[in-house]
């Protein structure tokens, strides 16, 4: 009897191991075919690795990683870290929260990992398992979408800049051409009658008149170049000239420049490229940027950047290169310069996107990037784009300027709800047209039913109205509207005004604009017939 129980015991106990066996090997088919990432680790020392992580990090084995220290595989900054979450989960025994690391592969590339790990009894010990997923694509996508979504927002808000900045600037700019007409005729008659004293004052105001139109001028120009790297329509493209492009960059970065060394242009004839210009914008500048910040402190005298444009001779392409005079980047590195989150700046100077953003914006538009650099003589990045036309940019041959015809006298409606600017306009016209001017949409109304006009310089944002419906409420009110309806604006920052202004057929004045402006928009339009 005793033989018997001692018999079926066996039994039991040899089919629990089988069983055992059997979920052991179950668990290790799992483990081994999963497409996640298994590594276990003790000590700092790699205990095992499934195969899809060998494949994954480019090596030939499993036995190619077995007792490798666990810094063979993480990334250097993120061992200490991952030295403290294991003495963590060693003294309390619980199962980590999720987290990300970084994986070197044999080739030096990087891989971004979310991982999950706890301690668990292994060979004879407790170890830590570690289940990780490579989400790098998830990262890149997420980057992107970031930028771009970065890059909407600073449209919106340059183009609300640019409208605030840009009202006052119309009427400093018009005021200040309206004092120097002044000073002109009083140092003119001045000069008639013999007054030198009054003649020599007037030509000293009218020197302080130059310097203030040069610094609006300035100002108006630093808006343009903002709302070029702020575009609002960031997918829609259109035939640009590169060079207008990489001034614009330059003026943006010109503070840096002037700190750091020098710029040189060298700009050679060039074809137009099919191409959103924001997008382009902040290629340039990362590449303007990156080129500043490889060179070194201290040495402005000798640290140069050269920007070359020119046509490839074959394929008839725009070649764009930035070059500096920097350290040059060493050839180990140099295959991983586009990789994602891959930086050789310190930490909190570059999140390492630069470059992977550039290079996917460069062939999102059929182009390439590339990047040569010797340790010791510098960097070069050169940028191909297809052309947009066969027709290059070069110099255009000069032609006599005909001779303007006088601008008829008009009468005029000026609407905009800005005060200042409002009475800048009407003086600027007054001298030689019939103005009425109105702040209030429903003052424009009210005088277009009074009488008919020639022409109407009209504000596109003003409170209560949109775009369209001013349009609309003008073409009832006056036929030919798109030859005598003119809209003035300073930047349009609502998704309104720009679907107004990019389908209305009529002429558009950019704030802040120049008497010339205003003269050479209305020369166009012939008064109506008189009764």
């Amino acid at each position: 009897m005793h033989d018997d129980h001692a018999a079926q015991t066996s039994r039991f106990e040899g089919a629990v191991e089988d069983a055992l066996a059997g979920v052991r090997g179950l668990f290790r088919l799992i483990v081994e075919k999963t497409s996640e990432l298994v590594v276990v680790h003790r000590g700092g020392k790699i205990l095992y690795v499934n195969p899809t992580l060998v494949a994954c990090l480019g090596h030939e084995s499993t036995e190619a990683l077995y007792s490798r220290p666990l810094g063979d595989i993480l990334h250097a900054e993120d061992v200490p870290r991952e030295n403290r979450r294991v003495r963590i989960m060693l003294a309390t025994n619980e199962v980590a929260p999720l987290y990300t690391y970084r994986l070197v592969r044999r080739d030096g590339s990087v891989i971004t990992v979310e991982v999950a790990s706890a301690p668990a009894p292994f060979e004879g010990g407790i170890a830590v398992i570690s289940l990780c997923r490579d989400i790098t694509t998830r990262i890149e996508t997420e980057a992107r979408v970031y930028q771009a979504n970065l890059m909407n927002s600073m449209g919106t808000l340059a183009a609300g800049v640019a409208h605030e900045i840009n009202n006052p600037l119309a009427y400093v700019t018009l005021n200040i051409a309206l004092v120097t007409k002044k000073l002109e005729d009083l140092a003119s008659a001045s000069g008639a009658r013999g007054d030198a004293e009054t003649q020599s004052l007037a030509r000293e105001l009218l020197g302080f008149c130059g310097e203030a139109l040069d610094g609006t001028d300035r100002v108006a120009q630093i808006v343009r170049d903002f709302r070029v790297f702020s575009s609002a329509n960031q997918e829609e493209r259109r035939p640009i000239d590169v060079r207008r492009v990489l001034d614009a960059s330059i003026k943006v970065a010109d503070n840096e420049i002037r700190h750091r060394g020098h710029l040189v242009r060298s700009y050679g004839n060039v074809p137009l490229v099919h191409a959103n210009e924001a997008r382009l914008g902040q290629v340039f500048l990362n590449l303007l940027v990156n080129a500043l910040q490889a060179l070194p402190q201290g040495s402005s005298q000798t640290n140069e950047i050269l920007v070359v444009t020119a046509t490839h001779k074959v394929s008839g392409s725009a070649l764009i290169e930035i070059r500096d005079n920097g350290p040059g980047i060493p050839p180990e590195i140099l295959n991983r310069v586009f990789e994602p989150f891959f930086t050789t700046k310190p930490v909190g100077v570059g999140s390492g996107l630069g470059l992977s953003i550039c290079r996917s914006i460069v062939s999102a538009h059929g182009g390439r990037i590339e990047i040569e650099s010797e340790v010791g003589k510098g960097t070069v990045v050169r940028v191909t784009l297809l052309p947009a036309e066969s027709v290059d940019l070069g110099q255009e041959p000069r032609s006599e300027i005909p001779k303007l015809a006088p601008v008829p006298r008009l009468s005029v409606l000026v609407v905009d709800d800005e005060p200042a600017l409002l009475s800048a306009i009407v003086r600027q016209l007054e001298r030689s047209h019939d103005v009425d001017g109105r702040t209030s949409w429903k003052g424009a109304l009210e005088a277009l039913a009074d009488k008919p006009y020639d022409a109407v310089l009209c504000d596109v944002m003003m409170p209560g109205v949109s775009g369209f419906d001013i349009h609309s409420a003008l073409c009832e009110r006056m036929p030919e509207s798109s030859e005598r309806i003119v809209y003035m604006t300073g930047g349009a920052f609502t998704q309104d005004a720009r679907s107004f202004l990019a389908q209305a057929p009529n002429r558009c004045l950019e704030k802040p604009f120049s008497p010339a402006d205003l003269e050479e928009i209305l020369r166009a339009i012939a008064p109506r017939p008189r009764a």
